[in-house]
Formats: structure tokens, C-alpha cells, sequence
């Protein structure tokens, strides 16, 4: 079925004479949240991961964007989001793979991320970008998300005049981008570790008419 997500924000930006400073408030919160169950049936050992909705689930949090460029050749970004996570009890009758019933208590975490992006100006108009990413540990339904961060590399150089410009970008360096789940289901645990592709090379020509 599908999921319902309102959302109200109180921000307010202040520009400096080299870069500004973004506050925002604000409360998520979604009905009938969609998510992967992980469900067995008696007399079997495999474990099936299936989509189900949930109950309601709820955001709230402050983030803070900082952005300085303290010389000509270097701008950073700093982005820091902290928020409370809660997922409400729910009871769901799943009809995969066969019927059975899963409950879950209401569970609650403080988590957050944060991001760093520093652009470099060099010579011959070329620009280097280095982007650093964390995410907390957080909650989902039947357990936890282990903390992830990220590396990210991009170079680009401006041609005919700033209207053609070459790009080469990687994602993932470190390749530390990993999906590690605790996963508590109803007679059984288990820890997930999922490689998904994030390490990606791209390297390509985007022109301005």
C-alpha cells in the first residue's frame, strides 16, 4: 500500500560576505512506513525478506549547512544533521510465504550524518572536488543500521570558454560504503552485510548551447 510522508520545516538563512549559514527545524513523520521484513516459516531455515508496511514512523531534528570560501581557490561545505528516530509498535499479518503474523515494540535512537565538500580551484581551469560523508547508527524495523562512511573524488576542467566541460568522478573510494544490519526476528537473529554498487567510475563531456 502507499506510504503517506508529511513534513514540516522552520529554517532561515544568513549570507556572510563569503558564504552563509542555513538552520532548519523541522518534523517528519509517515504513515504506514514501508520497509523489508525478514520472516521464517516452521520447519524451514531460510529466512525471506519481504516488503510490508509498517506503522508510523517519525524524523525530528535540526540541520546545519556551513559554506566559507576563505580564498579564491577553496570553498567548503559542512553539513551536520542530528535527529530522533522513532518507529511506532506494529503487529502485520504477512501472506509470504505463507500466513504468519510478526509484532515489533516501538523503538527510538538519536542518530544523524554529516558531510563535508571542499572545491579546489588549480590552474588551467581545472576544479577538484572531495566529498566526505558519515552516517550514524540508526534503527529500523527489526533492529539496527551499523554507521557508514564514504569518500568521494571529481575532477572537472572547463573548456570553450566555460560552456564544454570534461568530468571524471569517483564514488566510494575507500569502499567502506557498506550496509551492515542487525536484524532481530521472531525465533531467529542475524547480521546482514550488503556490498552494494557504490564504487563507480564516470568519466564524460557535458556542453552548455
Amino acid at each position: 500500500k502507499p506510504m503517506f510522508t508529511n513534513s514540516i520545516e522552520l529554517s532561515q538563512k544568513t549570507t556572510f560576505k563569503k558564504g552563509y549559514l542555513y538552520t532548519a527545524l523541522y518534523h517528519r513523520f509517515a504513515d504506514g512506513t514501508i520497509t523489508r521484513l525478514s520472516v521464517t516459516v516452521p520447519g524451514s531455515k531460510v529466512i525471506y525478506a519481504i516488503f510490508q508496511n509498517v506503522n508510523k514512523s517519525y524524523n525530528t531534528g535540526v540541520e546545519l549547512i556551513f559554506s566559507q570560501t576563505p580564498v579564491k581557490w577553496y570553498t567548503y561545505t559542512l553539513n551536520l544533521n542530528a535527529y530522533r528516530n522513532q518507529i511506532d509498535a506494529f503487529t502485520v499479518v504477512n501472506k509470504y510465504p505463507e500466513l504468519n503474523t510478526f509484532s515489533a515494540a516501538q523503538q527510538e535512537m538519536i542518530s544523524g550524518n554529516a558531510k563535508l565538500n571542499n572545491i579546489l580551484k588549480l590552474k588551467r581551469q581545472f576544479d577538484l572536488q572531495i566529498s566526505l560523508m558519515y552516517l550514524a547508527p540508526d534503527i529500523i524495523p527489526q533492529g539496527k543500521i551499523a554507521a557508514r562512511f564514504s569518500l568521494d573524488l571529481g575532477l572537472k576542467k572547463s573548456v570553450k570558454k566555460g560552456k564544454g566541460e570534461w568530468f571524471l568522478n569517483a564514488t566510494d573510494l575507500l569502499n567502506t560504503m557498506v550496509i551492515r544490519k542487525d536484524i532481530t526476528g521472531q525465533g531467529f537473529t542475524y547480521i546482514s552485510t550488503d556490498y552494494y554498487e557504490t564504487q563507480v567510475v564516470r568519466l564524460g563531456y557535458s556542453q552548455k548551447f
